[in-house]
């Protein structure tokens, strides 16, 4: 029997293969397309989010613990004396929360100092509770910037999860009877804390359209 296989023409063969490389580089280009296109998306769609979040201010996150009674605590102090939050009732507590390694903590303290040293012999004790960092750094901290109101130590930051803290620094205000009146985010002055007190003395009522202070309506 003859052979009747017609030879291949290596021109063809060449044609053929060059043909199936160009599908292929098709192909991929256009799974590149796709791939960059999904993370485009992706990445508009984060950004918007985030810029979303972050065009808020962070002072008017809501507190649960608004017109509610302040959680107890006893903590050990810096100097090591324990400190009893039943031991204030009947005075307007201040409670702040910092620390150390925080920045705007540090643009606070001397105005909490003030702040402190103002309203001494008026019924008005601040508190400050440490947050997450290491006793030597907040001692430092402390006599660096010369505070004198008591400080406290939040061993397992039991007392920070009983307040909600999110983030130092915090800033809450507490009645004679010991209702949470408000609640303010980052770095406070002495004036502001002053407002807020001379509020809460006047007995303002609730206002649920303020989040930064338990204040009256339309303040």
């Amino acid at each position: 029997m003859s052979d009747t296989t017609t030879p291949r023409d290596p021109a063809v063969d060449d044609e053929v293969e060059a043909l199936v490389a160009r599908a292929t580089e098709r192909r991929r280009f256009r799974w590149r397309w796709v791939a960059l296109a999904l993370a485009v998306s992706v990445i508009v769609g984060w950004a918007f989010v985030a810029g979303r979040s972050l065009g808020r201010d962070p002072r008017v996150v809501r507190s649960a613990l608004l017109g509610k009674p302040a959680p107890p605590f006893t903590l050990p102090g810096l100097d090591g004396a324990e400190i009893d939050s039943s031991e204030l009732r009947g005075d307007i507590v201040v409670v702040n929360f910092w620390a150390s390694w925080c920045v705007p903590c540090a643009e606070e303290a001397p105005e909490l100092e003030a702040f402190s040293r103002r309203m001494r012999g008026q019924g008005v004790q601040l508190v400050g509770i440490v947050y997450s960092d290491e006793r030597d750094e907040a001692v430092e901290f402390r006599d660096r910037f010369g505070l004198t109101f008591p400080q406290a130590t939040d061993p397992g930051g039991r007392a920070a999860i009983d307040f909600g803290v999110f983030g130092v620094p915090e800033t809450y205000v507490i009645d004679r009877d010991g209702t949470v009146m408000a609640k303010l985010l980052g770095a406070v002055d002495a004036a502001t804390l002053e407002q807020v007190v001379a509020q809460v003395e006047a007995g303002d009522t609730v206002s649920t359209s303020n989040d930064r202070y338990r204040t009256g309506p339309g303040s």
